[in-house]
């Protein structure tokens, strides 16, 4: 086995596309260990750093789990399917559950009235200070963390909203109280998350999210509601359909 030292492609990287086409070809089981990475510095000419950084992009990659005085071992890969979600579509994560037929579940981590800051204020288009509901979320598909979510809602159409209430599904509240939302605008990017975040999703340190920053409107063109959704990439993915101009 061998790598270009003088590729611009980090030597890091070299090793882990090597060990990641053996595991994909067979030659790798699962179960089976992975060299140490004092065997990939003799096999490779590399340092321990770099060893260690091919190793630490497998087990991100979720390829290889590391366990304590065994070694490094090639996993089973995960029978969960990455969520694609569409960015043409405003699909809620109730919505999203039932599009691949899967249990979600609500955790609620925070719910309070505050005044808003100017930033919320400015995105609502209301005088700061102005009363919103701010709310936090942990939503589970089955068993995982899939989405951890801080929203913040104005208080005046929505008096005797509950935390009870947001523990099954927002906008099916909303609609019962005879709104209708009509869509939203977003900002989609990928960072890493704060460490709150990134423990709630059961992140490791260097993984990232994908952030949606969206504001949200109903269909009488006022505004009702601004998001920070993080999504875990390890389980979520976005496409959007474009259009061949004419």
């Amino acid at each position: 086995m061998k790598i270009d030292k003088n590729s611009f492609t980090p030597l890091y990287l070299q090793i882990e596309q090597q060990l990641t086409e053996k595991i994909s070809a067979g030659d790798i089981k699962p179960g089976d260990p992975i060299p140490t990475e004092a065997a990939l510095c003799e096999i490779y000419g590399v340092s321990r750093m770099t060893a260690r950084k091919a190793v630490d992009y497998l087990v991100r990659q979720g390829r290889v789990a590391r366990f304590r005085g065994r070694g490094t071992f090639v996993v089973e890969p995960p029978k969960q399917q990455k969520i694609i979600l569409p960015l043409d579509r405003h699909l809620t994560a109730s919505e999203v559950a039932q599009e691949n037929n899967q249990r979600i579940e609500n955790q609620v981590l925070e719910f309070r009235r505050i005044p808003a800051s100017e930033s919320i204020a400015a995105e609502l288009n209301v005088p700061a200070g102005t009363e919103v509901y701010f709310m936090i979320r942990l939503r589970l598909l089955g068993d995982e963390p899939f989405v951890y979510e801080q929203c913040w809602m104005l208080c005046e159409r929505f008096q005797d909203i509950t935390r009870a209430a947001m523990t099954s599904s927002k906008y099916a509240y909303i609609r019962s109280k005879g709104f209708q939302p009509s869509g939203s605008t977003k900002l989609i990017s990928a960072e890493l998350p704060s460490n709150e975040i990134r423990l709630a999703l059961n992140l490791s340190r260097d993984q990232p999210v994908l952030h949606s920053h969206a504001i949200v409107t109903f269909t009488d063109g006022s505004l009702f509601e601004v998001s920070d959704v993080y999504y875990n990439q390890k389980n979520y993915g976005f496409s959007v359909h474009a259009k061949v101009k004419s």
